[in-house]
């Protein structure tokens, strides 16, 4: 079967002969393939060396890249030790690392390489940046960089991408890949791409803009759309529309305990049903009222995903006979799992039972742009209570249990 690039891909894969090559922008849009393509030349035809390749940890960089560049080579061209994270590709050493923490730098400190790969770039530590940079001085050494944008502050973009003086020196170069750069995507994938995500995370891995998170955090959320009543809750449960019931959890001492309770429907819409939402209330407390709306709905909750940053709370409800666990309490995916939700009209509050859910889901937003907090591409931590629950409880049931 014929090798099928597109423009882009051929004009990145002939003309990435800078000292750093960066191939950023949406998702899928075929920026790692054809950097895999372009650094397989390199390891062959690249001056002589060691080299270096990295990720956000050395199981990222095999998932995302080491397992396609062994499917591309054939056993016989490759030998990897996962341990060491050591690699020889066609006879030549490569040092796999992880990345993401400051003391990632001290793994190559000393070190000198003849190349790098780095996968994921913008959630690589700065200073690991830094220092590889500084490592690849062999005469002839070129780095390879792939990236889904980010913050526009992030200073990947300011300190390379936007520097002119590096450009014009012609020390780097990039390419801003659209998903229609990839030619093996179908008109139909790329829609149902568009259609999961929202926000700024659109912006960012569809459009492959570095936007800047402001605003109302679930900005899709509307009262008129998304709000219904007690009545038309109560008409569903009566007439089992709910195939099931579950729920998540966010500990509070002097904050608030916020619980929240959805019912999912056959067709995968979430309705909030009830909520929990109270300052200096015990885990006893807030146990016996899951049991409660167990007793009222007549069925078992399936599942109630908790904050894992205080896992022996968990276990006192699992002693209370409740079916807790511990949630993936990851943030920028969880926050688009919710955006989506709402965008595709797939997620319902009941605003009489659930009142505080409605006023966070009203204030819950991002720092303004000229707030130094707003480096950190992260919502205001402050009355996002019941907010924190409702990402762990959709986004772990929608990627690790049903769908």
């Amino acid at each position: 079967m014929a090798l099928k690039l597109s423009p882009k891909q051929k004009h990145y894969y002939a003309n990435s002969n800078a000292k750093i090559n960066v191939s950023h922008g949406a998702v899928r849009s075929g920026k790692t393939f054809i950097t895999n393509l372009r650094w397989l030349k390199f390891v062959r035809h690249g001056p002589p060396g060691k080299l270096l390749m990295s990720g956000r940890t050395k199981e990222s960089l095999k998932e995302n890249v080491l397992d396609d560049l062994f499917a591309m080579v054939g056993e016989e061209n490759y030998r990897y030790n996962a341990a060491t994270g050591v690699l020889y590709l066609f006879g030549r050493k490569i040092e796999c690392r992880g990345a993401e923490k400051i003391d990632s730098e001290g793994k190559i400190r000393g070190r000198t390489y003849a190349g790098w790969y780095a996968d994921e770039v913008t959630i690589q530590h700065k200073e690991f940046v830094k220092q590889a940079i500084a490592r690849c001085s062999v005469s002839g050494a070129q780095i390879f960089w792939t990236t889904n944008p980010d913050h526009p502050k992030h200073h990947i973009k300011t300190d390379f991408l936007e520097k002119k003086s590096l450009r014009d020196k012609g020390l780097l170069l990039h390419w801003h890949f659209y998903l229609e750069d990839n030619a093996t995507l179908t008109p139909d994938y790329i829609e149902m791409l568009k259609g999961s995500f929202s926000g700024v995370f659109y912006d960012r891995n569809i459009l492959g803009q570095w936007a800047v998170a402001q605003g109302r955090v679930y900005q899709d959320y509307s009262e008129e759309r998304h709000n219904v009543s007690r009545e038309e809750i109560n008409r569903m449960i009566r007439e089992r529309e709910f195939m099931e019931y579950i729920a998540g959890t966010d500990w509070g001492i002097s904050a608030p305990i916020a619980a929240n309770i959805y019912g999912v429907t056959r067709d995968y819409k979430f309705y909030q049903i009830a909520e929990f939402y109270q300052s200096r209330s015990t885990t006893e407390e807030v146990g016996r009222w899951y049991l409660q709306q167990e007793a009222w709905l007549g069925k078992k909750i399936s599942v109630i995903y908790c904050d894992s940053a205080e896992p022996d709370r968990t276990l006192e409800l699992q002693k209370m006979g409740l079916r807790a666990m511990n949630a993936n309490k990851e943030i920028d995916a969880g926050l688009n799992t919710v955006m989506t939700l709402f965008k595709n009209d797939r997620l319902f509050v009941c605003s009489e039972t659930c009142p505080d859910t409605v006023n966070e889901l009203l204030t819950y937003r991002y720092p303004e742009p000229d707030d130094p907090k707003a480096a950190l591409d992260t919502p205001i931590d402050a009355d996002n209570h019941s907010m924190d629950a409702k990402r762990y409880c959709l986004h772990n049931y929608l990627r690790y249990r049903r769908i």
